[in-house]
This record gives C-alpha cells, structure tokens and sequence, in this order.
C-alpha cells in the first residue's frame, strides 16, 4: 500500500501540470509573506517552475 501511494506521489511528481499548480498554489500563498518579501518570492516560484519546465521530459 505504502509503495503504491509514493510510485503515485513520484509519478505525478514527473508531471509539468503538477508543478504549475505548485507554483501557483504557493505564489498565492504569498499574500501570507512581507509585502517587502513578495517580489522575490514570486520570482524564486517563477524560477522554481522554469526549471521544472527544463528538466521534465514531453509526454507524448
């Protein structure tokens, strides 16, 4: 059972769509942060998800 749910978890891991929503969850998460903070954590998120864009192989 355990192994099935972390093949799951890494599986969706792999997925561009799961770490666009990520992203977005956690920049909406920003309204919580500093207001001086927020420009840089919304660029680490936009970086976070560039680099993920890289690195994920096409599904075809």
């Amino acid at each position: 059972m355990k192994s099935t749910i972390i093949d799951y978890l890494f599986a969706r891991l792999r997925e561009f769509s799961t770490w666009r929503g990520i992203a977005a969850l956690a920049a909406t998460g920003g309204v919580l942060v500093a207001p001086e903070h927020l420009d840089a954590a919304y660029k680490a998120f936009i970086a976070l998800l560039g680099l993920t864009a890289v690195f994920a192989p096409n599904r075809k």
